[in-house]
């Protein structure tokens, strides 16, 4: 199993980071290095997690480690608020089991290893919903400011957290439904989304100026699903296969089910003797019911292996019913076979749980540049660092009827180089000329299957571009486009 996704995230996170570093940690003007001869600056999200992985790198120098290490601290705040919610709506073994079933959930150990914003995004996810629950128990306004904030920076980390509005309002609706009438609540709620507004406004506004994007809100891509897409088996079965994998650990779905059925069986007892907000079934609804409705709204990602990231929302509802559902199945344990059947069983079901955690994060050591490594390491051989290169990605610029973010950062990362992206569909000498003539004096090519030998696009190359490297030696081929083939007399083709 690999990760087509995250290669291309991480690459993007950390030149940002780099480039925060190099530039003057102006956190309001990310930058990428596939702008062009411009200066990068990007419509993305609010680059939290780079600025301060920035900061680690004018202390410590540029390590890339660092931001995984600032990912594994929020992982780690993620799980501490985790904490503090389970132990508020759960007795204390269940509330325990769920802990475990968060560390041991493969979403825990892939972001909370990689460089990119899904562990920084969860722990305010997780710290609003904290905070409201108390706000739900203990009816203090301070909790309600607490759950604001933090919705507030979740949104601006990932926009796609605000879907917590729709949790944050079914669990009042189902726990405490007279409280929708005081006008604090929609206040909160409202402020919450200043910060974020104002960001995507500005965002927007780099994209109009600068043309680069993440495809966040002004275009670029599209996240949305379609009915199409809906009515398609592949889009329901890539969405269990990624919970399945990437949330539950493959063994956590049963567990989980029956955690929900054991809750559903006790509900009347534990809405008898509790307090609005500490019962976790409403809390489990309310984020079944968002977690589906985002889900389809996002569809074209969170279906395919390009969006495994989308489903780190996920991780809490699953630990709490994992945990519940693990809880109960050792408790029939103790009941009938004793406490040492139980503590091997229990020992069993952390090995089980962990396993396909352990397995993913092993699978996510080792280097998967493949060629975009070996294009980078050429293109270093043969170029300097102020040199503008085209770098072609087998990406197009639009996906069936919708706009496609196509551009590969991997390269220009690896190489610390600036250029342009040539998307798939735009291997045509009118493109490559152009770029060119705008300061281009590098074509990078990772896929011969993308200029044909006796294609146009290799026709005008071999007319007017040098070649230093050739598909054929390493599977990257290379052309110095400001050089004409005739200077190449004597020299080597590698």
């Amino acid at each position: 199993m690999t990760y087509p996704g995250d290669i291309w995230r991480q690459s993007d996170t950390a030149t940002i980071a780099r480039n925060f570093a190099a530039n003057g940690m102006n956190i309001f003007f990310p930058q990428i290095n596939w702008g062009g001869a411009g200066p990068g600056y990007v419509e993305t999200e609010f680059q939290l997690l780079p600025w301060l992985t920035a900061a680690t790198y004018l202390v410590f120098g540029e390590h890339v480690v660092l931001g995984r290490l600032l990912s594994l601290a929020f992982m780690l705040v993620a799980a501490a608020a985790f904490w503090g919610l389970a132990r508020r709506l759960l007795p204390a073994t269940p509330a325990r089991w769920a802990l475990a079933a968060f560390f041991l959930s493969p979403a825990f150990m892939r972001w909370g290893t990689a460089f990119m914003p899904e562990a920084t995004v969860l722990a305010f996810y997780l710290l609003a919903l904290l905070g409201f629950c108390r706000w739900l128990q203990e009816d203090r306004p301070r909790f309600l400011v607490w759950a604001g904030a933090a919705t507030s920076v979740a949104a601006l980390v990932k926009p796609t957290s605000l879907h917590i509005g729709l949790v944050i309002g079914l669990w009042v609706l189902f726990t405490a439904w007279e409280r929708l009438r005081r006008p604090s609540l929609y206040m909160a709620g409202l402020a919450a989304l200043v910060a974020p507004a104002l960001w995507l406004r500005h965002a927007a506004d780099m994209h109009a100026t600068y043309g680069n994007t993440f495809g966040v809100i002004s275009g670029g891509d599209s996240k949305w699903g379609s009915l199409s897409m809906w009515l398609s088996p592949e889009f329901y079965l890539g969405n269990l296969r990624s919970e399945a994998i990437f949330i539950y650990g493959l063994i956590g779905p049963p567990l989980a089910v029956l955690g929900v059925v054991w809750l559903w069986r006790r509900r009347r007892a534990a809405d008898q003797r509790a307090r609005p907000g500490a019962s976790p079934l409403p809390l489990l609804t309310a984020g079944a019911i968002a977690l589906t409705v985002y889900y389809f709204a996002a569809g074209r990602y969170t279906s395919t292996d390009m969006g495994i990231q989308y489903h780190v929302y996920s991780l809490p509802y699953a630990a709490v019913a994992t945990g519940v559902g693990t809880a109960a199945v050792l408790g029939w344990v103790r009941r009938r076979l004793g406490g040492a059947v139980t503590s091997a069983v229990a020992g069993a079901a952390v090995l089980l749980l962990g396993a396909q955690s352990v397995n993913v994060f092993v699978q996510s050591l080792p280097d998967q540049a493949g060629v975009f490594g070996v294009c980078a390491t050429e293109l270093d051989a043969v170029s300097a660092p102020d040199d503008l290169v085209v770098v072609s990605t087998t990406s197009r610029t639009t996906d069936g009827a919708v706009a496609n973010n196509y551009q590969e950062p991997v390269v220009f990362f690896l190489a610390d180089r600036k250029g342009w992206s040539l998307p798939a569909d735009h291997h045509i000498p009118d493109e490559v000329e152009a770029l060119r003539t705008a300061g281009a004096r590098f074509l990078v090519v990772g896929d011969r299957q993308l200029v044909p030998s006796d294609g146009p696009l290799a026709n005008w190359l071999s007319d007017n571009a040098r070649p230093l490297r050739t598909t054929e030696q390493n599977g990257c081929a290379i052309w110095d486009l400001q050089s004409p083939p005739e200077t190449a007399q004597g020299v080597e083709v590698r």
